[in-house]
């Protein structure tokens, strides 16, 4: 019971967002990325186009596979599942999930969480500065094969490295 964090992860670029439900069922997740779909579409992007294959863990909350594959473009976009217990099919979002638990420790409830506080958390797992990217962020990646507004629509902001958290306090009120 209670809140979780649906994490989206674009693999080319390291970049990764959050979206806060307030259950993890399948109704849940498929209003959120409907209501993704609609954010993007206002904003001038297609989901089809940035998402034409999506690749999940084998959860019960993605059940609702016509909602998450059916764009309001008209567009599709393939959903896929991974293996049961094999991080191995999607490992870079693990490097991502343990800088976000950096911030949010096992066992930190999510049930006090904003969507602006988990807006947070991702810009700062986002703007740390990577090695395999030649010192750019995953931020600096993703805003520049698309675009700083497309990071915003999905919640992300530019965090200069000198004011990076990766740590519990960054939620610290």
């Amino acid at each position: 019971g209670g809140k979780v964090i649906m994490t989206v992860h674009l693999t080319a670029y390291n970049f990764m967002f959050g979206l806060l439900m307030d259950n993890k069922t399948a109704a849940e997740y498929a209003a959120r990325i409907t209501g993704l779909k609609q954010i993007l579409q206002e904003a001038g992007f297609s989901f089809g186009s940035i998402f034409p294959v999506l690749l999940t863990d084998n959860g019960g909350e993605f059940s609702c596979v016509r909602a998450i594959e059916e764009n309001p473009d008209g567009s599709l976009s393939k959903l896929f599942f991974c293996n049961p217990s094999t991080p191995s099919d999607k490992p870079q979002i693990e490097k991502n999930h343990t800088m976000m638990r950096d911030i949010l420790p096992k066992g930190f409830s999510f049930d006090e969480l904003t969507q602006e506080d988990v807006n947070l958390v991702f810009s700062h797992v986002n703007a740390v500065k990577r090695k395999e990217f030649n010192g750019k962020s995953a931020y600096d990646l993703f805003c520049f094969s698309y675009s700083q507004e497309l990071a915003s629509a999905f919640g992300v902001s530019h965090v200069p490295a000198e004011e990076v958290i990766q740590s519990p306090k960054l939620l610290k009120k």
